[in-house]
């Protein structure tokens, strides 16, 4: 949605909408050459789509789930027809939650301190 696309026009002939979409839903992981794929046709680099924190064994943290959590909430909104009043909610949602996990890690340094 971010780059103005469809699910079709990311899916192209290669993969199916509906596993587009499941990947934009945490429901599905594309392989290496589908990820590139979509990285291609969406103008990002692969490393956008990848889950850093997870490869390098962190994010088992408050501060990195409720980020991980608003990315959902992001991709929720993203994925479905919402009203202007419904997209606005969703995104005071997803900034609570990115805001929270700012807080729980201010904490977290303060604690180790």
């Amino acid at each position: 949605m971010e780059a103005g696309l469809s699910l079709a026009q990311v899916a192209g002939e290669d993969v199916s909408r509906t596993f587009i979409h499941f990947v934009e839903q945490g429901r599905s992981r594309p392989s290496q050459s589908v990820l590139a794929l979509i990285a291609r046709r969406t103008g990002k680099p692969v490393s956008y789509f990848l889950d850093t924190t997870a490869q390098e064994g962190r994010g088992s943290g408050l501060p990195d789930e409720l980020m991980r959590i608003a990315g959902s909430v992001r991709r929720f909104a993203a994925s479905r027809r919402l009203s202007a009043a419904e997209r606005e909610a969703m995104k005071l949602v997803e900034t609570a939650l990115q805001h929270g996990s700012r807080v729980a890690r201010a904490v977290e340094k303060s604690a180790g301190a």
